[in-house]
């Protein structure tokens, strides 16, 4: 997998988990590794390890509804990396 679809699956479970107002432990387990292989390639500026890093301890305190406001900045973040460079 390349960071990419990290990236996209990371964000394809933060949206199911906001969805859903719960993630299971599996899921946290699954974001967590994803976000500490992304932190470990440094393919990222300051502000992208920072939200990798806020990920990963969202991870450990799995509360979905509680983090809403920061998932929805997380998701724009992700989108962001994700989004083919389009400024013309």
């Amino acid at each position: 997998m390349d960071y990419q679809d990290k990236l996209t699956l990371m964000a394809d479970i933060l949206k199911n988990q906001q969805q859903l107002g719960y993630g299971t432990t599996d899921e946290y387990s699954q974001i967590h590794r994803l976000a500490e292989s992304l932190k470990e390639q440094g393919h990222f500026d300051e502000n992208m390890q920072q939200t990798l890093a806020s990920i990963s301890a969202y991870c450990a305190s799995g509360n979905c509804a509680e983090k809403a406001p920061q998932i929805n900045q997380w998701l724009s973040s992700i989108n962001e990396m994700t989004l083919p460079y389009s400024h013309e």
